[in-house]
């Protein structure tokens, strides 16, 4: 799958993995064009610890970022469990509401 996205590098460049190098110069246009990222996670995702840093990452490098984490739960739950199919709808809800607001 890499090969079709991205056929002349590897997985450390900056579209695949904004972390190398300490952050992407990405990260600084989203920081300078005034971005807001919502990034979520929970525990039962397998990547969910770059998904932390990543958050962490953003932040230092002075991104808006909203950020939530759920804990007890897989990826994908939003599939299986309408309540945490509707408790997502509201949270990306919030984010893009208070984007337009701001």
């Amino acid at each position: 799958m890499w090969e079709l996205s991205l056929p002349i590098v590897d997985r450390d460049h900056e579209y695949c993995n904004p972390t190398v190098g300490g952050g992407s110069q990405i990260l600084e246009k989203i920081k300078l064009l005034g971005w807001r990222v919502l990034v979520m996670g929970c525990d039962g995702d397998p990547l969910f610890d770059r998904e932390v840093e990543l958050a962490k990452l953003m932040e230092e490098k002075g991104v808006l970022v909203v950020s939530q984490f759920g804990e007890g739960v897989n990826h994908a739950v939003e599939f299986f469990e309408p309540s945490k199919a509707n408790a997502l709808h509201v949270v990306v809800k919030n984010f893009i509401l208070s984007s337009l607001a701001a």
